[in-house]
């Protein structure tokens, strides 16, 4: 397999709520927030992005849980790189990539785990293979109350919170949290990106209890629906 001309690789397919989906690699990114990661995708393959969104679908399948999905407040502009990855993905723009590869792909790599959806629709196997084979990552999951697998996959992400209860029941629970709201709470930091212009790459601190003792962190809400994140977060 020639993994460095790809520009990505499908690294799982699977169903969610009877939907099929991807979960895509991409190998470079513009994003200056994050810096240089690998980014991982979760896309429906049988509806375009826009659609799955419009919908509310993405609030059952691969955004599940997020109050922010569907159009909530979400930071995502779902027409961008998420449709992108998708078009590209259906002219077989991708290479499928197995474990045996890792080493080669994310070796000296950070990567972003779901810079679009949940990464617990990837099995807790292949999380421990890509985290294991780089160089350090960053992950947030939104159904940290119903996964059953949570505590497995709070050892590598933060648990998503954005209202005042779901982030006490979060810290409750012993997860690490990433708390979207216009409200910090005391006891977490400011986003290293917006308070020190740190990039997650150099930063790393959302990469769950593997960072055990570390300060859960906050960020207010941003993006293009940033009315109604705050919304969300302050219901």
């Amino acid at each position: 397999m020639k993994t460095k001309k790809a520009i990505g690789h499908i690294i799982h397919r699977g169903e969610v709520n009877s939907h099929p989906f991807v979960a895509i690699a991409t190998m470079r990114t513009s994003n200056r927030k994050t810096g240089d990661m690998v980014q991982i995708w979760f896309v429906l393959t049988d509806q375009h992005p826009l659609d799955v969104v419009s919908s509310g679908l993405d609030a059952e399948t691969i955004c599940k849980s997020c109050p922010f999905a569907s159009g909530n407040g979400c930071y995502v502009n779902v027409g961008q790189a998420p449709t992108s990855i998708w078009r590209a993905y259906h002219r077989n723009a991708y290479p499928t990539a197995y474990p045996k590869d890792y080493p080669a792909l994310f070796a000296g790599r950070k990567v972003r785990f779901g810079a679009y959806g949940n990464p617990t629709l990837l099995p807790l196997a292949i999380v421990k293979a890509i985290a294991s084979a780089s160089e350090g990552w960053t992950g947030y999951f939104h159904d940290w109350r119903t996964n059953p697998l949570a505590h497995g996959y709070s050892q590598y992400f933060m648990a998503s919170t954005e209202t005042a209860s779901s982030y006490k029941l979060a810290t409750a629970l012993g997860f690490r949290t990433f708390h979207v709201s216009p409200t910090k709470p005391a006891a977490a930091i400011e986003c290293l990106s917006d308070s020190h212009g740190m990039a997650c790459s150099q930063c790393k601190l959302c990469s769950g209890l593997t960072k055990h003792g570390k300060p859960s962190v906050w960020i207010n809400p941003h993006g293009f629906t940033v009315k109604r994140a705050v919304a969300a977060a302050l219901a």
